[in-house]
């Protein structure tokens, strides 16, 4: 809490992010069950979940391109102003307007998240410091994770959605106000920046190369055991829907200690030894926690996943704004953002063959066993010169 006291400016930021991050995670959850309630379609309630993830496909690259190219605090208010656009259309009432508010919101995010990490580095410049930033802010997160979305759900399931579409409308515009006062180096823009050279220095750079590949690869493997979370949780542990939820929590538990631990870690060991030790304990825990056949025993092992998921979630972000200069880490980091995206198509795509061609128990255990070799990549794919922060 030190930084937080001594630094006005992260102050300042992290409250914004906080704030915005307390709506969202209540809406994300609570916006699909709202049009499954108005509906009573189970195709619309999947749209909803499709029409957040399709922008950060279609518009990253080019947000990356405005953060580098325009002062990040103007995008970073511009953004969580167009996001409260979004959301307040959901006020209409009819489905439709939702699923075009979904679209706006999730389109601005897209500039959102990539232009608050690259704005980060410039708010917090020492490398230890930005170490405790990220671990607080994934630490805020983790917390949000696990409340939110049941919060949001029992105020839909009460016929209060427009109270939560107002609370998230409010989180914005006050993260807005929070984040253009703050101070912040002079900007030069740069009115030659383009697309290709942001995927260039990712591509020639050997540590991001390492960091993007290894990253959506884990992404993707995590992305198809969500899919097939609900049919684990029914065939195999003999739950519903709740216990699903109980699932959720106990990983954002897991999340909430690993962010907690995550900052000496990152400081003391090089990026790849994070990375390889965290996804195997990942995909070792997933392995106990899918061939469970009693609730406790997988609470208890996806909670423990949480712990090594939330620390090499940390220690990418972190690596990342520490070995992308300044010039290009709003598209490196919209690149990320994009990466992350086509993993969750990537794995929604891959689970459904999958659960066909193998069945539910080992289709389960070939991805939870892929996630801890996915460890390995690290290894080969960076150098503990090139990962170990300096001090």
């Amino acid at each position: 809490m030190g930084l937080l006291r001594r630094n006005r400016d992260f102050r300042r930021l992290y409250a914004a992010t906080a704030i915005d991050g307390f709506g969202s995670w209540l809406l994300v959850f609570a916006a699909p069950l709202h049009v499954y309630a108005v509906t009573g379609s189970a195709l619309s309630t999947g749209f909803a979940l499709a029409v957040q993830a399709v922008p950060a496909v279609l518009v990253a690259p080019w947000a990356g391109v405005a953060i580098d190219r325009w002062p990040r605090v103007r995008v970073v208010v511009l953004a969580n102003l167009a996001c409260a656009g979004g959301v307040a259309l959901m006020l209409a009432g009819p489905a439709g307007f939702v699923f075009v508010g979904l679209f706006v919101e999730s389109a601005a995010a897209c500039f959102l998240r990539p232009a608050l990490r690259a704005l980060t580095p410039s708010v917090v410049p020492d490398p230890a410091d930005l170490a405790t930033a990220n671990s607080l802010t994934t630490f805020t997160d983790s917390a949000y994770r696990m409340i939110g979305p049941p919060l949001g759900t029992a105020l839909v399931a009460a016929d209060w959605f427009p109270a939560v579409v107002l609370v998230d409308l409010g989180s914005y515009l006050a993260a807005a106000a929070l984040v253009a006062r703050l101070r912040v180096p002079s900007f030069v823009p740069d009115a030659r920046v383009r697309i290709r050279n942001g995927f260039r220095a990712l591509a020639r750079t050997p540590v991001l190369r390492g960091l993007a590949v290894s990253s959506c690869l884990y992404w993707t493997v995590n992305a198809a055991l969500t899919v097939l979370l609900i049919p684990f949780a029914v065939e195999r542990l003999g739950g519903s829907g709740r216990v699903v939820g109980w699932l959720i929590a106990a990983l954002g538990a897991g999340y909430l200690v690993g962010s907690a631990l995550a900052r000496p870690l990152i400081l003391r060991y090089a990026t790849r030894t994070v990375l390889f030790v965290g996804y195997a304990a990942v995909g070792g825990c997933f392995v106990v926690a899918f061939t469970a056949t009693s609730v406790p025993r997988a609470l208890v092992a996806v909670g423990l996943s949480g712990m090594p998921g939330a620390i090499t979630q940390i220690a990418t972000g972190h690596r990342l704004q520490v070995s992308t200069p300044d010039a290009v880490l709003g598209r490196v980091a919209a690149a990320f953002h994009l990466s992350d995206a086509v993993a969750a198509v990537a794995g929604a795509l891959l689970a459904p063959p999958l659960l066909a061609a193998a069945g539910l128990a080992p289709a389960l255990v070939i991805l939870s066993v892929a996630v801890a070799a996915i460890g390995l990549l690290p290894l080969a794919l960076l150098t503990p010169a090139e990962t170990r922060l300096a001090r």
